[in-house]
């Protein structure tokens, strides 16, 4: 890979070709925002894709490292998505392995899983911080605990708790971070997974899309949602096929029009800014539950929830 590689696709172009015209990368692709109800026709190539959004600063690193170990992740998966968009039957066994370790990946390399992480870690840096600076002898164990010596910058404890209370302390994160621990959730995630029980629903007319946040969960709105305590896990294959996974063994009968709407809507809902479809008249559900296939109506419809 040529290292002036810049555009860093978040969604894969493997991926995004199974919501084209024709299901190959050169086909054409309609991209929806759902902020502003603008379409417009692109292709897999010129989608969901961010400037430098995987490129490391280590020196010695190589920068494009990430960016390459993901070619060949989508390498492999491309024939699998391929085949199940054609044949339209749940992965078997091998493939299902392969498209866990995909979801899991995939969940972590959105921008959307970006902010997420940031604000776990921040609270919990806060929290530490402020448990640690309670106290002198709470404040020196924690150095202590560090084997940061005294006298150290940063290490007088009036002058760190009154940085602290001044609400001026911020973390400061960059990229390589951001990659180091998303792969490190994404393990995590692979265990969930595979625990769950596995299905898939058909639409014969092709009208299933995706988003820019194409692993969605759903579940009681009064929990807070993980892959450990979601009801369902879904994940569109291709525009023919859908993914689910549950914690019980369900099957989902025949998807009627109004049920392919009510997906459309759950990923438009769901999606951080854009959805793909491979025509601008996909069809969704208003607040009334009746079928539209106006992108630009979804905003006053969601606004009206």
């Amino acid at each position: 890979m040529s290292s002036n590689a810049r555009a860093h696709h978040y969604v894969p172009q493997c991926w995004l070709a199974g919501f084209t015209d024709s299901g190959e990368k050169d086909g054409r692709l309609q991209q929806t925002d759902i902020k502003t109800g603008n379409q417009w026709p692109t292709n897999p190539r010129n989608a969901g894709h961010q400037r430098d959004f995987y490129r490391l600063s280590d020196p010695e690193k190589d920068p494009l490292l990430v960016e390459t170990k993901l070619a060949g992740i989508e390498g492999t998966i491309a024939p699998i998505l391929q085949r199940l968009d054609r044949e339209r039957r749940l992965p078997d066994d091998d493939e299902l392995g392969s498209l866990i370790v995909f979801m899991a990946i995939q969940w972590i390399r959105v921008p959307a899983f970006r902010p997420f992480l940031f604000n776990f870690t921040d609270t919990f840096m806060r929290d530490k911080l402020s448990d640690a600076l309670s106290s002198q002898e709470s404040w020196e164990r924690t150095l202590q605990q560090a084997a940061i010596p005294a006298g150290a910058e940063g290490s007088e404890y009036h002058k760190m708790r009154e940085f602290f209370q001044s609400g001026e302390f911020s973390l400061n994160i960059g990229n390589d971070w951001y990659l180091k621990e998303g792969f490190i959730n994404a393990i995590g995630v692979m265990e969930s997974l595979e625990k769950r029980h596995w299905g898939v629903v058909v639409s014969d007319a092709g009208d299933f899309v995706a988003s820019d946040n194409p692993v969605v969960m759903d579940g009681p709105a009064s929990e807070r949602m993980g892959f450990e305590n979601a009801g369902v896990v879904i994940y569109p294959i291709s525009r023919h096929l859908v993914l689910y996974g549950t914690r019980t063994a369900i099957s989902i009968p025949h998807m009627e029009p109004i049920d392919v709407a009510r997906h459309n809507t759950f990923m438009m809902m769901t999606a951080s800014s854009y959805v793909y479809s491979h025509r601008p008249d996909f069809p969704w559900l208003d607040a009334e539950g009746r079928i539209k296939t106006d992108a630009h109506l979804f905003l006053q419809a969601t606004f009206a929830t």
